[in-house]
């Protein structure tokens, strides 16, 4: 992508209104105008829940970050701010939050922004386009060269720097995944290094290992997946390691916490973990969906060809077993209803959904 991330930066700061974000798919290319994004509020209802007793919860965003979601990085951020809003007007306080890729890069599993408690405020507003209008003056202009001078800002984001950071890492083109076909690899892989940094500092790496030292009360994995997912729960290709995702993430250690996770200090038990799927839904025809998802109020239309409709059922399977197993730790929500006129009061009913179970430990 090179050039691609001080155009990015000049753009969004000379122009303050729109950019042309290039997303190649394939032998294709798109081009689409994306606003530039600023996260919206999300009101508590009248009726919201109770404080859940001042529980604390760590967040993982696992985000399809294929090159046409640069176009979706205004709803990524507002799902994101939205639901920590809720969660927060309802007493439950997120102590850290972090997103990786569905998909690795070469790196690995990696953290690839995030926002702790224990690193106090985010520098100021727009500090990240600040330092990408800066390389680009330098002459840097790759995106596997900006990382070491923008994982600062990456590792303690602000709400505001969050639409550039996630057109960036998507248009990068570093998670295609090609030749993935796993929607639980990377997910599992980076849950099981927790106490690792599998990028050393000095080329960027965000340290998880002191990101998420330790287990709080709730520890909650929101997917978002707007295109197809690439294998169905159950067969051979979603295994990781030979095990279905639906048993790795029920399986428990000795002490009873959930075995994929491998926290420096302490666990969580399955219980307490909760799998939040934002979803385009699953064995839809392409006509219904694309009816369907254009005929909801207040839906941006220019979406439409950068989202599908998934053949293969994975996180429909994959709630349900979650269930069954724990209740209240699997939830799917509608992508398309998610990112809707009505997204304010569908984030309060998700949202509600998980602090729903926080009430009840």
């Amino acid at each position: 992508m090179k050039r691609y991330a001080s155009l990015l930066a000049a753009c969004l700061v000379l122009s303050g209104t729109a950019c042309t974000i290039v997303a190649p798919d394939g032998p294709d290319a798109m081009v689409k105008k994306i606003p530039v994004p600023i996260p919206i509020p999300v009101p508590s209802r009248p009726d919201a829940l109770p404080p859940p007793r001042s529980l604390e919860a760590s967040v993982l965003y696992v985000a399809n970050l294929q090159k046409s979601s640069a176009n979706l990085a205004t709803q990524y951020a507002n799902i994101i701010t939205g639901l920590a809003a809720y969660w927060q007007s309802v007493g439950l306080t997120i102590d850290n939050m972090g997103l990786i890729s569905t998909y690795a890069d070469q790196f690995g599993p990696r953290l690839l922004l995030g926002r702790s408690t224990a690193a106090g405020p985010p520098v100021s507003s727009l500090a990240l386009l600040a330092a990408l209008a800066a390389s680009a003056d330098g002459g840097v202009t790759d995106y596997n060269s900006l990382l070491p001078k923008i994982a600062p800002l990456l590792g303690n984001i602000d709400d505001n720097d969050l639409p550039s950071a996630l057109q960036l890492l998507a248009s990068s083109g570093n998670f295609e995944g090609n030749g993935q076909v796993s929607e639980g690899q990377n997910l599992i892989d980076f849950g099981r290094g927790l106490n690792v940094a599998a990028l050393p500092p000095s080329q960027g790496g965000i340290d998880r290992s002191a990101f998420f030292a330790v287990p709080h009360d709730l520890f909650i994995v929101v997917y978002l997946q707007p295109l197809p997912r690439r294998c169905a729960l159950g067969s051979s290709d979603c295994n990781v390691d030979g095990r279905s995702p639906a048993d790795i993430f029920v399986d428990t250690n000795p002490d009873g916490g959930a075995a994929w996770l491998g926290f420096s200090n302490g666990s969580i038990p399955p219980s307490r973990v909760v799998h939040v799927a934002i979803a385009t839904r699953e064995q839809e025809s392409e006509s219904s969906f694309t009816s369907r998802c254009a005929g909801l109020p207040g839906f941006p239309q220019n979406v439409l060809d950068v989202i599908g409709p998934s053949p293969n059922a994975y996180f429909n399977p994959l709630s349900s077993a979650l269930n069954a197993a724990n209740p209240g730790t699997g939830h799917v929500a509608d992508f398309c209803e998610m990112i809707d006129g009505k997204m304010a009061q569908n984030i309060i009913t998700l949202g509600g959904s998980v602090a729903a179970l926080a009430n009840s430990l």
